[in-house]
């Protein structure tokens, strides 16, 4: 961190003083996060940043006391909701006209200047925004702090989806900037940027999942998960683009609004525009139209507002939608072209995909030889066959894919895709499960396999060894240099040198790296394992629950299931995994090479050191994220079901079947304020 970021942020705290300390973070926190999910200006290196937040979650599970409910750890909330009540928006959220071309763009304001009887010569001045395709997320702020989040629902009435907003980085959770409103309602996008799109997809694709059809469909099911960490582990970003209900406060302009928006903290597309007149908007219309592949996240036309918010006033709103601005849509972005064949990608997890072998076409600015069928059934809805003309897009203007064929135009000779018994990579036969959609190549040392699984051991969410990507790998298999992640030790620099395009510099600087890789966090260790089911997200709860590697590889499937956050699917895959001689090999090789993850730090004492706690029913003196927290400050671990290997059942109000359960296997039970009691809170007493 710099001086002048120490500065914005006030004199660091004596760690001696809790309370000026959390605050310290807390802001300090926030304002990178504004820089990295606002202002995409980071200032710390990522390392940093994860010693502040866990810093901060340690102090607020040591001083409970302190708890707040807009801290930045407040972004990965636990518990599961029960469901979505109903949220009545303050002013209804009404549509958008359309207009198709620069002659019903001059039309339209022809008819603003007829409604408000202004003279043939006078010219409007308009805010030309981004139309971003997302999901429509309106927040309200009581006294700066974000109290309730809803999606539009049918205009009226929405969803309330607080719950899962409040996982979203750049959603401020408390206001900045001088004396925000005492009320404020703000409306704005739920998106996702076409590169962390692509990335997701690629994940699910390598664990055999079925990838997400667009960027739109990825908010709108992340937004109404019951559990928020699921939206929790997804890239999801908020654009804010206009002030519904402001209390104490009026603008007079849209760009006036939006400016004090981002003072606020709110993210505000960097492509809002002021131009004067209906030539200029259309002007600016090709303009950024011209840009649409080079923009980050996903727009599909411009919205065009007056800009002067007395003139919005006087122009009104209609049944449906407002006089005063208008929605000027990008044209579609399809082609179609000739199907020339189906091929069949092998991934990493070994699950066998079908990909479209196209005719060269333009589309959205690139040429297109290839799209993705996703897998065999929706190949077999799709119906297409070689030689077909087939409709293709851009989905989400980033992921080519076949939409439908083009049947009037088949000639006869058109013929089924052949769909695979063997992989294509190394001839062994592909199973498919009863309940999965993919084809699976269950042959570990398939080469397409193998070089994928090192690919991923070594990228960046992995043991992050810079400079070893696909190329790389695949010169040192083809080499016989390596046949699995624990070979990469072994490579020497005369064995690299050796080969082509490798010099003296790159070897030393590759064998420095994986030199300085053998001891990575647990949690990166096992995302890089690339286990089933294991993503991000799931790798870090496994290694906060486990001391070391060996607690984890010697877990039952029972065990697992009982962790917070680890379902059947997971919990039967991990031990699965570890219990493959293959697997084992790999362990006990990585581990010859000096290969040893390093457990994540923790507490290992306390009042529930050792103990596995379950909850049940409603808490009043803190959330149930809290009470997870609290937990594991203290040396437990939070369980999601009740075993014989739960140690303590905490009762709130209107516990269920888990308070039955508990007593069926004498497991102690206590209530609330005997748990707080036992956590050393004052509040318990």
């Amino acid at each position: 961190m710099t001086g002048d970021d120490r500065a914005r942020e006030g004199r660091e705290p004596d760690r001696k003083d809790p309370r000026a300390r959390v605050e310290w973070l807390r802001a300090t926190i926030r304002r990178h996060d504004h820089l990295y999910y606002v202002l995409d200006r980071p200032r710390i290196e990522d390392e940093a940043y994860d010693a502040l937040y866990r810093e901060l979650v340690e102090l607020e599970g040591r001083h409970p006391d302190l708890a707040d409910e807009t801290s930045p750890t407040r972004r990965m909330p636990g518990a599961v909701a029960e469901g979505f009540r109903s949220f009545r928006h303050p002013v209804p959220m009404v549509s958008l006209d359309n207009v198709t071309s620069e002659a019903e763009m001059r039309e339209w304001e022809v008819s603003i200047r007829t409604f408000l009887r202004a003279g043939e010569g006078q010219a409007f001045r308009y805010s030309v925004e981004p139309k971003v395709d997302g999901v429509s997320l309106e927040l309200v702020y009581v006294d700066g702090r974000l109290v309730t989040a809803a999606t539009r629902g049918d205009g009226t009435d929405g969803e309330d989806v607080t719950t899962n907003a409040v996982t979203i980085r750049s959603v401020p959770l408390r206001l900045s900037g001088e004396r925000p409103p005492p009320y404020l309602c703000v409306r704005g996008e739920a998106y996702v940027r076409k590169s962390d799109f692509e990335a997701y997809n690629r994940k699910l694709a390598d664990e055999g999942e079925e990838p997400f059809a667009n960027p739109r469909n990825f908010c709108a099911g992340s937004l109404r998960q019951l559990d928020p960490s699921i939206p929790a582990g997804r890239p999801i970003r908020y654009l804010a683009y206009v002030v519904a209900k402001a209390e104490g406060i009026t603008f007079p302009s849209q760009s006036k609004a939006l400016e004090e928006l981002a003072g606020w903290g709110f993210p505000v597309s960097e492509l809002n525009t002021i131009v004067t007149g209906a030539e200029a908007v259309a002007s600016r219309f090709r303009e950024v139209e011209g840009r649409r592949d080079a923009i980050a996240y996903e727009i599909d036309g411009v919205v065009v507002k007056v800009d002067d918010a007395a003139l919005q006033q006087r122009l009104g709103t209609r049944i449906r939608s407002p006089r005063w601005a208008i929605a000027w849509k990008f044209t579609s972005r399809r082609a179609v072209t000739r199907l020339k064949g189906v091929t069949w990608s092998v991934g990493r997890t070994g699950v066998v995909s079908p990909v479209a072998d196209l005719e060269p076409v333009a589309l959205g600015g690139v040429t297109v030889s290839s799209a993705t069928l996703f897998n065999v059934d929706e190949l077999a809805r799709l119906g297409v066959r070689v030689g077909d003309r087939v409709v293709v897009e851009r989905a989400g203007d980033v992921i080519p894919r076949v939409v439908e064929p083009v049947v009037a135009e088949r000639r006869g000779d058109e013929q089924e895709p052949v769909v695979p018994t063997v992989c294509p990579s190394c001839r062994s036969p592909l199973s498919r499960d009863a309940d999965k959609v993919a084809l699976r190549c269950t042959n570990f040392a398939c080469p397409a396999q193998v070089e994928r699984n090192i690919v991923h051991f070594a990228s960046r969410g992995g043991l992050d060894i810079q400079g070893l990507g696909p190329k790389q790998v695949g010169q040192f298999i083809a080499a016989g240099l390596i046949r699995d992640a624990a070979d990469l030790w072994s490579l020497t620099k005369e064995s690299l040198v050796a080969l082509d395009r490798q010099g003296e510099t790159s070897a030393k600087n590759l064998l420095a790296r994986l030199l300085a890789s053998r001891e990575p966090p647990l949690d990166r260790f096992l995302y890089a394992l690339g286990i089933p089911e294991v993503g991000e997200r799931g790798a870090k709860t496994l290694a906060r629950a486990f001391p070391s590697l060996a607690a984890l590889a010697q877990a039952s499937p029972e065990a697992l299931d009982e962790l917070d956050e680890v379902g059947p699917a997971m919990a039967g895959a991990v031990a699965g995994w570890f219990r493959n001689p293959r697997n084992e090999d790999l362990l006990r090789r990585l581990d010859a090479a000096g290969v040893r993850p390093v457990p994540v730090g923790g507490p290992t004492s306390g009042a529930f050191s050792g103990l596995t706690v379950v909850f049940t029913g409603g808490l009043a003196a803190m959330s149930r994220d809290e009470a997870k927290h609290l937990v594991e400050a203290q040396g437990g671990r939070v369980g999601a079901s009740i075993s014989s290997k739960t140690s303590l059942v905490v009762a709130g109000e209107a516990a269920g079947t888990k308070l039955a359960k508990a007593k069926e296997l004498g497991v102690e039970v206590i209530d609330e304020a005997a748990f707080l009691r036992r956590a050393g809170r004052s509040d318990g007493a």
